[in-house]
Order: structure tokens, then C-alpha cells, then sequence
């Protein structure tokens, strides 16, 4: 199934291993995960780049940038797991977490992260 999300990019949705697969990295860095919310009126893209800070950007279905939201302070992304993503301690300045790092909810509407629950 495809849907598109404006003439830049497309999303295709591998309904077998319930991933998306985007061909967006040239826009954005290398894209290392995607979800989409559909109700919710959104894409979140998490990308990585060894050169410069990784970024959580938010879109709606038509394409349109919402936001794009670098890691909290003192934190580095680690993975996107749907309305949340998880951080690792990027220095000594970051509260430490009891087991590997913290999850952050994602605010869809402007992508402010709030720290919840240690993640591992």
C-alpha cells in the first residue's frame, strides 16, 4: 500500500513486517526510523547523522514540516518506539537513569519531549 505524502516523498507501508521504508534520506540525513500515525495526522522520522545532531522531525500526511526537534540536552536519541522515543546520557550533566537510558513522549502537535520512565 502506498500513500503519498507530497510530490518530494512517499511512503511505502511493508504490511508483512509492519515497517516503513521511506525515500526521503536525501532531504533529510539518514533516516533511521519512521512511524506513522494516521488518526493522528502524522509522521514522525528519526534520523541519525555521525556528522551532526540526529533529529526528530514531525510531518502531517500532506508533507508539511511541523517540527523538527533535536535531542533534550544533555541526551542523544536512541530509538523511536511509536509516541515515544528513548535517550541515552550524552554527558555527565544528564540525570543518570537505574538501567540504560530514559524514555520521552513526543508531543505530535510540536514535537516537545517530556521525560517519563527510565528506558532499557
Amino acid at each position: 500500500m502506498f500513500f503519498g505524502i507530497d510530490d518530494f516523498f512517499h511512503f511505502a507501508y511493508d504490511k508483512d513486517s509492519q515497517t516503513v521504508k521511506s525515500n526521503i534520506e536525501e532531504l533529510l540525513g539518514k533516516v533511521e526510523t519512521v512511524h506513522v500515525f494516521s488518526k493522528e495526522n502524522r509522521v514522525l522520522v528519526l534520523t541519525r547523522d555521525s556528522l551532526k545532531t540526529d533529529y526528530l522531525y514531525g510531518f502531517d500526511l500532506e508533507g508539511c514540516l511541523k517540527f523538527k526537534t533535536p535531542p533534550p540536552e544533555h541526551y542523544q536519541f536512541w530509538y523511536l518506539n511509536g509516541k515515544q522515543i528513548a535517550c541515552i546520557e550524552a554527558d555527565d550533566s544528564a540525570k543518570k537513569s537505574p538501567r540504560s537510558g530514559w524514555w520521552f513522549s513526543i508531543d505530535l502537535e510540536n514535537g516537545k519531549l517530556t521525560m517519563g520512565s527510565p528506558a532499557y
